[in-house]
């Protein structure tokens, strides 16, 4: 299975196994939609960007609070959920999975990193 077909393989389980989930996007390093589910286009390109945003600034604290390699960023509001978890590899990706009020946040976490396990595996050329 290509890289492409094994990303959207994962993206799909975790949109399955996660009931609630309205967008899942994985973004480059630099803030650009390399793959999603859910919302296509600028929305997906938007949400990339600002992933890419958030993750930096809780890196930033993370550092000055010495914390170590941030792993996981979670926001929680009255209408839903936001993870962003940084996806190890030689390439830095960031996953972000936002999901409604539906959701549990114990539940979606647990699988979105059993996702990040396995895009970590999985290099774009």
């Amino acid at each position: 299975m290509n890289d492409t077909a094994c990303t959207t393989s994962a993206l799909d389980t975790l949109a399955r196994d996660v009931s609630g989930v309205q967008a899942i996007v994985v973004a480059s390093a630099d803030g650009f939609a390399l793959a999603q589910t859910g919302p296509k286009g600028s929305v997906a390109d938007r949400l990339a960007a600002m992933t890419s945003s958030m993750l930096g600034l809780a890196s930033a604290l993370g550092r000055e609070l010495r914390f170590g390699e941030l792993d996981t960023l979670i926001l929680d509001a009255a209408g839903g959920k936001v993870l962003m978890l940084a996806i190890p590899g030689a390439q830095q990706r960031l996953l972000m999975t936002a999901c409604d009020h539906s959701c549990v946040i114990g539940n979606a976490l647990w699988h979105a990193k059993q996702c990040v396990r396995t895009l970590a595996d999985t290099t774009y050329r």
